[in-house]
């Protein structure tokens, strides 16, 4: 091993065989390097056929083209000093012990080590997965392991978002088409790791129900229009999709919410009333909002509360909402 400048150019960037990185941040080490230059040399490995492998360092090589360097120091690594495998591990213990790992950095890692070192799933289980701050599981394994099934602008968006290990892996399960149609919708919305999960359940249920490809409902049922209005909130464009979905999986749920509606504009309040309720009927309290400006507005609510109250009308509402 020696210490050696090496020309940024003699740096095959897109041999990835020791790199893990993915959709890294890279502005904090550009300010680094700017002002103080590279503080650690990168590691690289001295292929037979004379090119340079990056072992370590690849976030500060990309700075370096990005900043015009010719340059960068490196601890230049023969073939028979390191191996492969060393240089793999030596590339994820930098990584692991350094700052924390995406989900599909993990992913990218487990893959390796799975499908090009020979590493068994025990081992992988007991020694890696601590290594990367999860739980030494078969269930978590294989959960990573799946997202190696996601399209590349999936992978970007379960990062960008910081999808939960548990929707990633579902997402995985889809096929490349219906992950670009997904994304077509997720990208408008930041659900909980738990309605994320409930909503990726209900179309499979939808799909397995009609016979319809993921595609197919979110084209039919215009899905995208649901989350696509710019003046909702991220909660009422999940909201709203939570509850489409949930009445095209359940058909009476809509037949009730409609029954409903009729029910309260029977009641014939002013126009600036408005009664909300749970939209899936697990809240069995109602809410009565009204904004007014004048006493005789406030007048014209009371009285048209107490008529509806003589007409039995909100009772009626109550036994039937409370059934």
């Amino acid at each position: 091993m020696i210490l050696q400048y090496i020309s940024v150019s003699n740096l095959n960037l897109a041999d990835d065989s020791y790199r893990i990185t993915f959709a890294p941040d890279l502005e904090h080490l550009k300010r680094s390097i700017k002002s103080v230059g590279i503080i650690q040399p990168i590691n690289v490995r001295h292929t037979p056929e004379g090119t340079y492998q990056i072992v370590t360092g690849y976030k500060r090589t990309l700075v370096m083209q990005e900043l015009g360097r010719q340059s960068i120091p490196a601890l230049v690594h023969e073939p028979n000093d390191l191996s492969p495998t060393q240089a793999f591990l030596w590339g994820l213990h930098d990584n692991a012990i350094t700052r924390p790992l995406n989900v599909v950095e993990k992913s990218i890692a487990l893959t390796k080590l799975k499908q090009f070192y020979s590493m068994s799933e025990d081992d992988l289980v007991k020694q890696f997965l601590p290594l990367m701050d999860e739980e030494p599981s078969f269930k978590v394994l294989h959960q990573l392991l799946a997202l190696d099934s996601l399209t590349e602008p999936m992978k970007n968006h379960v990062v960008d978002s910081d999808i939960a290990l548990s929707s990633a892996s579902r997402i995985a399960e889809f096929t490349p088409s219906t992950q670009q149609e997904l994304l077509s919708v997720l990208t408008h919305i930041r659900p909980s790791t738990n309605k994320l999960n409930e909503l990726l359940a209900l179309l499979r249920e939808i799909s397995a129900r009609d016979g319809l490809t993921i595609e197919a409902i979110l084209s039919r049922y215009q899905l995208l229009s649901v989350v696509a209005n710019p003046a909702s909130s991220q909660s009422d464009k999940v909201t709203a999709l939570r509850q489409a979905l949930k009445g095209i999986r359940l058909p009476q749920l809509t037949e009730r919410q409609e029954h409903l509606a009729r029910l309260i504009q029977n009641l014939e309040l002013p126009n600036q009333a408005k009664v909300t309720t749970d939209p899936y009927f697990e809240n069995k309290k109602m809410r009565l909002e009204y904004q007014f400006s004048q006493p005789e507005e406030l007048d014209e609510l009371v009285k048209k509360v107490q008529e509806a109250f003589n007409q039995q009308k909100w009772q009626q509402i109550f036994e039937w909402y409370r059934a």
